[in-house]
């Protein structure tokens, strides 16, 4: 379904559940195609320790509409080019659940840290329970 562009609300969500062991929250308001969500999935699946759960929370459901180049004006509005998702300030976009024990933490977090140069807005990571930050991604909100 076509529609109107919309904007992302720069309210920020107010409580961050999380399922898994760990989290990617984001830190700032923009849109999320779907190709970089899946790239961020294989990501994951490279860079942690194998048969660690992958949970998604974000997904592309909004349609956004392109026109091909060098059109002239009118004749309605475009094909559906690709979808995205709106996130918020506080979004958990993803999550992990360890399941094996013996792993040091410090590979979860470093697959964790190449997951986050993927994404378009600034994250945090958090670990369940206590709610503290981790790791912050730096720069600008664009």
């Amino acid at each position: 379904m076509k529609r109107h562009k919309g904007r992302v609300s720069h309210v920020p969500r107010e409580e961050i559940r999380i399922q898994g062991d760990y989290a990617i929250v984001s830190q700032s308001e923009g849109r999320m195609s779907t190709k970089q969500i899946e790239t961020a999935i294989m990501t994951m699946k490279r860079s942690l320790p194998s048969e660690t759960r992958i949970i998604t929370r974000v997904q592309g459901h909004i349609a956004v509409s392109e026109k091909p180049l060098e059109v002239r004006m009118g004749k309605g509005k475009g094909a559906i080019g690709k979808r995205v998702a709106r996130v918020r300030m506080n979004t958990v976009m993803f999550e992990i659940e360890r399941t094996r024990e013996g792993e040091p933490e410090s590979k979860y977090l470093a697959g964790l840290r190449v997951v986050g140069t993927k994404l378009p807005v600034r994250y945090k990571i958090i670990k369940k329970g206590e709610k503290r930050i981790i790791e912050e991604k730096e720069g600008e909100i664009k």
